[in-house]
């Protein structure tokens, strides 16, 4: 998937905003790049791709890329490749 650029406005309660600027293939991976940069008490209030022409080699993200779901889980899920396959038996009739 090709990376995009896409600007995250954040926003507190006190009324104060501010844009960070995030690379991601898709606007809901965006939003997820963005929030380890939330401070508390802000939420996302937009997240808007930005156009080709308004990207250029001198802007600075603000964050690395999303991880994809399936990197996130690695860990904790490591697939059904790794699973404990129940053992047959001949108590219950059915091994």
């Amino acid at each position: 998937m090709t990376l995009k650029t896409y600007a995250v406005k954040l926003g507190a309660p006190s009324g104060v905003e501010r844009t960070v600027t995030v690379p991601s293939p898709t606007d809901v991976q965006a939003a997820d790049a963005a929030r380890p940069l939330m401070r508390e008490n802000e939420v996302i209030l937009s997240v808007a791709q930005l156009e080709d022409e308004a990207v250029s080699d001198a802007l600075t993200l603000d964050a690395a890329p999303p991880k994809s779901q399936a990197a996130e889980f690695a860990p904790v899920t490591p697939g059904h490749a790794a699973a404990q396959r129940p053992t047959a038996s001949t108590e219950n009739g059915h091994g």
